[in-house]
Order: C-alpha cells, then structure tokens, then sequence
C-alpha cells in the first residue's frame, strides 16, 4: 500500500509541473501565429501605387537593356493598375507580356523583392545587326536589329564597340531601299560579310553597297572590289586568301584588290589612273 501512494504521488507531482510547459507552448505558438499574420499583412509586401511615375524610384528598377530606352518600359508600365495586393499574390507575367511587346525588346524577366516591396525588370535587349552609313567617314544615320527592325541611330549602344556590321548606301536606289528592307536582305548581307572574313581571316570593316553593280568590301588590311553580287560572288571572293600573302611584298600603297573577273586578279595602286601599269595582276585560276 505505501508503494502504491507513492506512485500516485509521484504522477500527481508530474501532472502538476506539465502545466507551465504546456502554458509556454502555447505561448510560442500564439506568438508564433501572431508574427506571422503581422508579417502576412504587413504593409512592407504592398508596392505604392504612384511606383511607376519615374525611373528614379527605389521600389522600381530596369536591369540589362542597353538599347531600348528606360522610359519606354516605363511608360508601358505606367499604362498597368498595381494591384492591391501582396507581392506575392500578383501575376508578373501580365508585365512581361506587356514589355516584350516593345520591337526591340527580346526577352524580359520580372523580379520581385520583399522588405521594401519592389520590382527589378531585367531585359535583353535585341542584337544590332547591321548599321547604315552613307560614307565610311560619316556617323551611322540608322542601324537594324534581329528580326529586321529599324532603329534611330541615336539608340546604338554608348559603347561603340558593340557596333554592327556597318553598310555604306544612300538608301536612294529604290530598288535596294534600307527603310524597305526585309530579313531575308539583312541576312545576305551578313553572309557576305561572314564569307569575307572567313576567307580573308580579318575582320570586316564596312560593306559598300552604293553601286549595286560594282560591291566592295573593306577588311582590315585591304579594299575589296567584288563586282556584282551573283551566283559567282563568293567563289570570287575565296580567292582573296591567296592574293592577301602576296600583298606584305608590295612596296606600293593598293586602293584596292580586284576580284571582279572570274580569271584573273589584279591589285590597283593609288594613283595610278594614267598609269599603264597602275593595275598588276595577281592571280589567276589557271596559276
């Protein structure tokens, strides 16, 4: 029997000393309930509603683009109400639909911020392509993009190397008109462009398109004369491998390497206009 009070005693000494822990659970859990309502409701996941009047806003920032202007975000996204509600209730993909319908945006991505609540858009910008002048002296006047959209020259990168392929033309040839062109025309002339510094081994520094029937093509050490642009161009153009070797001997100073006739080459030096022997040939298929 005095075993048996003991053990009861002992339970009731165990129930009583459970109740300040059972208190202090509970406690941490109506705090815990508490805090986070107050962080739920919290003012800190609301964006203010005014955010999109200028792009100098701390709750507000475009990331990336380098060619499409930061107010012409900004003023799509002034068209957009800002939801009252949490950030993290609200559908950015509504936003990027709207910006990617800029002509020279590529692809945007919305990025959401808690404690303060705010916005980062990141955008890529589309790649210049093409670049038109109408010397190889003078500033571009218009520049082209992927997918064949036109541009003000006064939106090309700040830094200018990241400058496209520049094309000399005066756009007044209307049957070769740059406001007109379309994607296919761009991409041929990148082609071109491509082939020359794959045979060549040199960078291209301008293509000059103002005579349809007479191209020439500037590389880093020489101007090309090419001739028409038909079915015979690029396998002109591939000669230009075996002629660049032989121009480090010449003492003369070259206006530019002729590649206009199918069989033989010629260089033509400055200068000699009246000269008889201001051409030299060079190379010929036959060697």
């Amino acid at each position: 029997m005095a075993n048996d009070g003991q053990n009861i005693k002992h339970r009731t000494i165990t129930v009583r000393s459970s109740k300040p822990l059972l208190f202090l659970r509970a406690l941490i859990i109506a705090l815990i309930i508490f805090s986070g309502y107050k962080i739920l409701t919290s003012s800190k996941w609301y964006y203010p509603q005014n955010m999109f009047k200028s792009v100098k806003n701390t709750n507000f920032t475009i990331a990336g683009t380098y060619i499409t202007p930061k107010e012409k975000i900004l003023n799509v996204m002034k068209k957009t109400e800002m939801p009252k509600k949490p950030l993290y209730m609200i559908d950015v993909k509504a936003f990027e639909d709207m910006i990617s319908e800029i002509e020279t945006v590529k692809s945007v991505h919305v990025r959401r911020y808690w404690f303060p609540a705010r916005l980062q858009i990141v955008v890529e910008d589309k790649k210049p392509v093409i670049m038109i002048a109408s010397d190889e002296n003078a500033k571009p006047a218009a520049f082209f993009v992927e997918g064949g959209v036109l541009l003000s020259a006064d939106l090309l990168p700040a830094n200018s190397e990241l400058y496209p392929l520049k094309i000399l033309t005066t756009g007044s040839d209307p049957k070769d008109n740059f406001i007109n062109w379309k994607e296919d025309r761009i991409n041929q002339l990148l082609e071109l462009a491509d082939k020359a510094a794959l045979y060549s081994g040199e960078d291209v520094e301008y293509i000059d398109i103002r005579d349809l029937n007479n191209i020439f093509i500037k590389i880093k050490s020489v101007l090309i004369d090419l001739g028409e642009m038909n079915d015979g161009a690029y396998e002109r153009l591939q000669t230009i491998s075996a002629i660049l070797p032989y121009l480090k001997d010449v003492d003369k100073k070259i206006e530019y390497v002729d590649l206009r006739w199918d069989v033989t080459k010629y260089i033509k030096y400055e200068g000699k206009e009246d000269d008889e022997n201001g051409d030299n040939t060079v190379q010929s298929e036959n060697g």
